[in-house]
C-alpha cells in the first residue's frame, strides 16, 4: 500500500533553496580537428617564385589547414639560406622559399614545419654542380657519406636516390648541423623528417660495407658484418643507429627551440617499417622521440582494405606522440574514398591527418575540388564547439516505441548503397535511448568501405512528417563499431540536401547527432539541391551511414525542434531545456503531480526517470534550484522565500511511491 505524507510545501522548499550555486559548462574542441596537415613538395613551388608560395599558403588556409609541411631539402641541397649545403640547382633567383612560406603561413594563422629529406644524397645520372660556394655533401669522401659495397665500390649515380650511409657518424652530425641551422635561424614551428630510413634493398650485399661501418659493428656486437650469417644482427644495428639519429635530432631541435615540434613521415605500418626499411618507429613512439608521427598510409581503392590493420597497428603503440596519418588522395579516382579513410583513422583514435599533397587538391580540376571539400567537411564535423542552445519543444518523428515508423523499408532498399553485402534493420527492445525500443541495424560491408542510405518512408515525401524549414533535426545512435560517419538527408521539398558528415562515437553509449536547419555551413547540395535549406517545409528523406567492414549500430528518437536544439538538459532538473533550473521546471512537476508518465519524459516532469512524478522529482528540482544561466527576462523568477505564494497550497497531500 502506498503511504501518504502531509507536508508544508513552503517549509520544504524554502530551506532547500538557500545557497544553490550556478553551473556553467565550457565548450571543448575535438583533438582530431586540431591538426590538419598538408605536404607541399619542392616540385610544387620551386618554379613559381615568392607569389606562388604565397598563393599555395593562401589556398591551404582556405580549406582550414593548420599545419603546412613545406619541403626545404630534397637531396643534400637547400631551399633556404643554408650554412652547410648548397642552394638547390633547380631553384632560380635569390629568393628564400622557406622564409616566404613562414611569413605567409604565420600571416594566415598556420604552423610551418620545415620538411627535410634525411637520407637521400642525390638523384639522377648527372653529378651535382661543383661551382657552388658550399660543396655538395655528395663530394664528402673522408670518410665517404655514400654507401660502399663489399668490393669497395661507392654507390654510383642512378635514376633514383643515391643514399647516405645511415651508420656514418659524420653524416649523422651533418644532419644534426642542418637541423640546428634551420631551427636556430628560422622561426619554424617544427622540423619534419622524411626518408628517415634505409632506402633500397636491405639484403646483406646491399648494406654498408665500408671499413668504418664494419669496425663500428664489430665494436658494438663482436660480429663480422662481412659474414652473411650475421645479416640479421647487422640490420638491427642499422635500425638502432637510425633510432639514435632520431634521438639526437630531438635533442638538437629542442636545444635550438624548445617549442619546435619534431615530426617524421614513417612507413604505413610499424612492422613493415622495421622489417623492410630498418625504420623501427615503434621504438621511436614508445620512447616519445617524436612530437608527431605521420604514417604514410597511401592507399587506393584496390588496396584500401589494408588501412584498418595499418592504422590499428600504429595506434596500439603506447606513446605520447601525436599520430596524424598521411593519406594519399593523389591515388583516389573517387572523391568519396578520402572520406572513408578519414572515417577509419578517426575511429581508430588518430590525433589528426596529413594530406599528400597540395597539387592533388588544388591542381586537379573538379576532382581535386571535390576531394578537398570532402576533407574540409569531414574534419569540420569533428570539431566539438559544445552543445547548441536548447529551447523549444522536441517533436519525435520516429521513436520506435510501437513500430519502426517511417523506417520500415529494408536498409538494402536504396540504389544509392555502395559496398553493402547484406544489411538488416529490426526493432529492438533490449536497447533504447528514450523509452523502451530502438532500431538495430546490422551491416555486412566491404572492407574497403561502404555507404548505407537508410530510407525513410520508402523515399516518398508523402510518407514522412512535414516540418518547418527552421530549427534542428537529428537522432541518437549507439555503436561500438569504429570508423563510422553519418549524415541526414532531407527533401527540401522538391530538391534534396544533406547535412555535414559527423563522425560516430564508438564507445557503446548513446550520442546525439543533429543539424541546424538555419546554418548554411552545415548543409551541402544533393539531388538538385544547393546546400541551402529553403523550405518552407521539409520532410526527412533518409539517414546516410558510412563505414568499412561489418558494423552493428542502434538508431533511436529521430526528432525535430522548430526553435532550439535536440540537446537534452545540461543540468539535472532542467526539464524544459532552457539551460536554467527554475520556476518553469517546477511548474512541469506540479502540473503532473502524482501522475504515472512515460519514463524519462522530462516535459511531463519526470526528471528522476522512474515513470512517476512525485517527491523524487521535486527534490531534484529544489536541489539544483537557480543552476545554469537565467533566462533573459528575470523579472518573473521568484526569490526562494516567495515560492510559498505560488499556489502550492493547492496540493496538500504528497504521495510517495511505496
Amino acid at each position: 500500500m502506498p503511504r501518504t505524507t502531509i507536508l508544508c510545501l513552503s517549509c520544504l522548499i524554502v530551506p532547500l533553496l538557500a545557497c544553490m550555486p550556478q553551473q556553467t559548462e565550457a565548450a571543448t574542441t575535438g583533438d582530431f580537428a586540431d591538426f590538419r596537415g598538408l605536404w607541399v613538395s619542392r616540385f610544387e613551388y620551386r618554379n613559381l617564385g615568392p607569389s606562388g608560395v604565397q598563393q599555395i599558403v593562401a589556398d591551404a588556409a582556405s580549406m582550414g589547414i593548420t599545419d603546412l609541411v613545406f619541403q626545404v631539402r630534397g637531396q643534400g641541397d637547400a631551399y633556404y639560406d643554408s650554412a652547410f649545403e648548397p642552394r638547390a640547382q633547380a631553384l632560380s633567383g635569390s629568393w628564400d622559399p622557406l622564409q616566404t612560406a613562414i611569413d605567409a603561413a604565420h600571416a594566415n594563422g598556420m604552423k610551418l614545419h620545415a620538411w627535410i629529406n634525411t637520407m637521400p644524397l642525390w638523384n639522377g645520372t648527372t653529378a651535382p654542380s661543383t661551382s657552388t660556394s658550399i660543396p655538395h655533401p655528395w663530394y664528402h669522401t673522408n670518410p665517404s657519406y655514400r654507401v660502399e659495397d663489399l668490393n669497395g665500390n661507392l654507390q654510383p649515380l642512378k635514376s633514383g636516390y643515391v643514399i647516405a650511409n645511415p651508420i656514418n657518424p659524420q653524416w649523422q652530425q651533418h644532419v644534426n648541423n642542418v637541423a640546428d641551422d634551420i631551427v636556430s635561424n628560422y622561426d619554424v614551428d617544427g622540423l619534419h623528417l622524411d626518408y628517415i630510413r634505409y632506402i633500397g634493398s636491405i639484403a646483406h650485399d646491399d648494406l654498408p660495407h665500408d671499413a668504418q661501418s664494419h669496425a663500428m659493428f664489430q665494436t658494438a656486437t663482436g660480429l663480422d658484418a662481412a659474414n652473411p650469417s650475421n645479416v640479421g644482427a647487422y640490420q638491427q644495428y642499422i635500425r638502432d643507429r637510425i633510432t639514435g639519429l632520431v634521438g639526437d635530432l630531438q635533442t638538437t631541435v629542442k636545444a635550438a627551440d624548445p617549442n619546435a615540434q619534431l615530426s617524421a613521415a614513417v612507413w604505413r605500418d610499424p612492422d613493415i617499417g622495421t622489417n623492410s626499411y630498418l625504420q623501427e618507429y615503434r621504438t621511436w613512439l614508445e620512447n616519445d622521440l617524436l612530437d608527431i608521427a605521420m604514417p604514410m598510409i597511401y592507399l587506393s581503392s584496390s588496396n584500401n582494405q589494408l588501412l584498418q590493420p595499418n592504422i590499428q597497428n600504429t595506434m596500439s603503440i603506447p606513446t605520447n606522440t601525436l599520430i596524424a596519418p598521411g593519406l594519399g588522395p593523389y591515388l583516389h579516382d573517387d572523391a568519396d574514398l578520402i572520406v572513408q579513410q578519414l572515417q577509419a583513422i578517426y575511429g581508430a583514435g588518430a590525433n589528426g591527418s596529413t594530406m599528400f599533397s597540395y597539387n592533388t587538391l588544388f591542381k586537379d580540376g573538379q576532382l581535386g575540388i571535390d576531394k578537398r571539400n570532402n576533407i574540409q567537411a569531414f574534419i569540420d564535423s569533428t570539431i566539438d564547439t559544445g552543445p547548441p542552445p536548447p529551447g523549444g519543444v522536441i517533436v519525435p518523428l520516429v521513436d520506435f516505441e510501437a513500430d519502426e515508423g517511417s523506417f520500415y523499408a529494408s536498409p538494402t532498399f536504396s540504389g544509392s548503397n555502395r559496398g553493402i553485402i547484406a544489411a538488416t534493420a529490426d526493432r529492438d527492445t533490449l536497447e533504447a535511448h528514450d523509452g523502451t525500443a530502438s532500431q538495430r541495424i546490422d551491416v555486412t560491408g566491404e572492407a574497403g568501405g561502404w555507404t548505407l542510405r537508410h530510407v525513410s518512408g520508402v523515399g516518398d515525401p508523402g510518407n514522412n512528417v512535414s516540418i518547418d524549414a527552421q530549427g534542428w533535426i537529428g537522432f541518437w545512435l549507439m555503436t561500438t563499431t569504429p570508423g563510422m560517419t553519418v549524415q541526414v538527408g532531407l527533401d527540401d521539398p522538391t530538391s534534396a540536401d544533406r547535412g555535414l558528415l559527423k563522425p560516430v562515437t564508438a564507445d557503446g553509449e548513446w550520442h546525439l547527432y543533429q543539424w541546424d536547419l538555419d546554418d548554411a555551413s552545415q548543409w551541402s547540395g544533393w539531388a538538385n539541391g544547393d546546400g541551402l535549406i529553403t523550405g518552407p517545409t521539409l520532410t526527412l528523406d533518409s539517414i546516410f551511414f558510412f563505414g568499412a567492414g561489418d558494423a552493428t549500430f542502434f538508431l533511436d528518437y529521430v526528432a525535430y525542434n522548430s526553435s532550439g536544439s535536440l540537446t537534452p538538459p545540461m543540468l539535472e532538473g532542467d526539464l524544459d531545456g532552457d539551460g536554467f533550473v527554475g520556476i518553469s521546471d517546477l511548474n512541469l512537476v506540479l502540473s503532473n503531480w502524482n501522475q504515472n508518465v512515460t519514463p524519462n519524459d522530462l516535459l511531463a516532469g519526470d526528471t528522476s526517470g522512474d515513470g512517476f512524478v512525485g517527491i523524487e522529482d521535486l527534490n531534484i528540482i529544489l536541489g539544483n534550484w537557480n543552476s545554469g544561466a537565467p533566462p533573459t527576462n528575470t523579472a518573473n523568477i521568484p526569490e526562494p522565500a516567495s515560492l510559498a505564494l505560488l499556489g502550492l497550497g493547492a496540493i496538500g497531500v504528497l504521495r510517495r511511491r511505496g
